[in-house]
């Protein structure tokens, strides 16, 4: 890893455009159900909106490491690590969108590397409408040299030590996987080819963190902002666990203010995968409202 030559990188911007059936495919990707979320899944619907998660899709598009200068990649040791996304404005239902990536930082976690990459979006106007930041681990690539921490950093949060205030659980489909990488454009094979699963150390395709990600998305929005996504400002999440397709997320969250502070687990296992997590809201309800089908079954 040259952190130097990486961080002096300058790529050109990417370019990314998308319809009001992009935006469905990935709403379907993350779980959104016609029922209680036409507004996400139907182009017609008077009060249709595009997921503030989607953003990963141009972002996921315009953070590509594979030849970056001063950056080892090898996609068999990749692991998505943490990510932060924030919105700025609500998505267009549909139109073009411009994104410039820049690693920031590159970490020596002594086991692999921590790439910090982030990438900034822009509308056809030239209005920034939101900031991501992608933390990227790769396996055996540590012990260069360099720091174990960075201002650039996006922090998690602190999962309070009291039950809490809402459960949502929502099974995923065995082929949420295979949806998924359409919607977001996340092709890696790891999520769907058995034969690359294995020699990447899994025993089967698992399920993209981002996957996960947009999953809790939609429970806190639903949960904590009568399923209004203009509410949403953004999310921090750290990946500590995979999902396989076709297991039950557990999403617990904790309301401090207009943060919702939340941690998913699987319900099969008891495993966390996503900890030390929060949604900042621009509006936080009073009192929850979980739809009635999503209710933990405790």
């Amino acid at each position: 890893m040259d952190k130097k030559t990486a961080c002096a990188h300058v790529p050109e911007p990417s370019e990314f455009e998308y319809t009001t059936r992009d935006a469905i495919i990935y709403a379907l990707g993350v779980g959104a159900r016609a029922k209680e979320d036409l507004s996400y899944v139907y182009e017609n619907d008077e009060d249709f909106k595009v997921l503030p998660s989607f953003i990963v899709a141009p972002g996921f598009q315009a953070h590509t490491l594979m030849d970056w200068p001063g950056v080892e990649f090898d996609l068999q040791k990749v692991l998505h690590g943490e990510q932060y996304i924030e919105v700025l404005h609500p998505l267009p239902a549909e139109g073009k969108l411009k994104s410039e990536a820049r690693v920031v930082d590159i970490l020596d976690k002594g086991s692999g590397a921590l790439i910090l990459g982030n990438v900034t979006t822009f509308d056809e106007n030239g209005r920034k409408v939101a900031i991501q930041q992608f933390s990227t681990f790769q396996t055996g690539s540590g012990n260069f040299g360099g720091d174990r921490t960075s201002p650039h950093e996006y922090k998690a949060a602190t999962v309070p030590d009291r039950a809490p205030d809402a459960v949502i659980e929502q099974k995923t489909s065995v082929d949420q996987a295979a949806l998924y990488r359409l919607g977001s454009g996340d092709m890696n094979p790891l999520h769907v080819d058995p034969q690359f699963a294995k020699m990447s150390g899994f025993k089967t395709p698992i399920l993209h963190g981002l996957c996960s990600l947009g999953f809790a998305t939609r429970h806190v929005i639903a949960t904590w902002a009568g399923n209004d996504s203009n509410k949403f400002k953004a999310i921090k999440v750290r990946f500590s666990s995979p999902v396989l397709p076709g297991q039950t997320l557990v999403t617990e969250t904790w309301k401090t203010g207009n943060r919702i502070v939340f941690q998913m687990k699987v319900k099969e296992t008891g495993k966390v995968v996503i900890s030390n997590a929060y949604v900042d809201l621009l509006e936080a309800s009073e009192l929850p409202t979980v739809p009635v089908d999503l209710i933990a079954k405790l």
